[in-house]
């Protein structure tokens, strides 16, 4: 019995000591190194794996924004401040885009040196690459048809101006010509008449000895109408005699109680030898 004790005993302590001689063996130490070097690459693998499915996921939800605003600004271009914050919200959707780009040309260059098999990811960022181009060139060209539509209606803006200018110039040539006209009107239609005794009209230089309109006529002394509104005169005298050439048969003189009155029976034919009616009264 004893002997047996002793045979175990020493059984034990061998195994004991070899045990702690494998621990301590390079090849051991070698194995454990290996191992956690392995645990730490797998965990950076399923982070990588992760990050990148965070990155393409996030480039995924950016583009249907980007393509949800395209549809909302599309129905805002129609005035200028519309253009203008459509001209905005383009360029917020391009520096996302940019930057979207530049996470995944990152995150391809990782999944490229990457040990785990990451073929389907990478023909998922290759995808999403392709879309963030699309989306550019769809951007730049509205952003250039913006400009072209900005351009085209400034060219109209100053069209518009220029027909204002030339429609108050010519506005103005009319009223000016419209008022020479009223003008000449005016002149053409004006008449004088002086109703005097032949001593008063020799003293104010009407009439000469032989009774005949001087060239010069001092209109100042004249009484100035319109003809239009002038067809009798109403003297205070007992006589009057029309000594200025008027056909005859285009007036005549009444004789009232008190009053004379020399009626124009026909304007026209009245004034169409002179505008100056010169009437002696006594």
């Amino acid at each position: 019995m004893k002997k047996t004790f002793k045979i175990l005993v020493v059984v034990l302590a061998t195994g004991l000591l070899t045990t702690s001689c494998v621990e301590k063996s390079k090849k051991y130490q070698q194995l454990l190194s290996e191992k956690e070097a392995a645990v730490v690459e797998n965990q950076q693998i399923e982070a990588e794996y992760n990050n990148a499915l965070g990155i393409i996921s996030d480039v995924e939800n950016n583009l249907q924004a980007i393509r949800e605003a395209e549809g909302l600004m599309m129905m805002n271009n129609e005035n200028l401040a519309g253009r203008e914050k459509l001209n905005a919200e383009l360029n917020q959707i391009k520096e996302a885009m940019a930057l979207n780009g530049v996470r995944l040309d990152s995150l391809n260059d990782v999944l490229q040196n990457s040990k785990r098999d990451n073929k389907q990811l990478r023909s998922t960022v290759k995808k999403l690459q392709a879309q963030l181009e699309e989306k550019t060139r769809v951007i730049d060209s509205l952003q250039i048809q913006i400009n072209e539509r900005d351009n085209q209606i400034t060219g109209l803006n100053v069209k518009v101006e220029n027909l204002n200018a030339d429609i108050k110039e010519v506005q103005a040539i009319n009223d000016s010509q419209a008022q020479t006209i009223a003008d000449q009107i005016v002149q053409m239609n004006t008449v004088y008449y002086m109703a005097a005794t032949k001593k008063e009209l020799k003293e104010n230089g009407i009439l000469n000895s032989k009774y005949i309109l001087n060239k010069e006529v001092p209109t100042e002394k004249f009484v100035q109408v319109d003809k239009r509104e002038l067809d009798k005169i109403t003297l205070e005298a007992k006589k009057a005699v029309v000594l200025s050439a008027h056909p005859v048969n285009s007036y005549k003189i009444v004789k009232n109680e008190n009053t004379i009155t020399l009626q124009i029976n026909n304007p026209e034919q009245f004034w169409s030898v002179t505008k100056y009616l010169v009437i002696s009264t006594k």
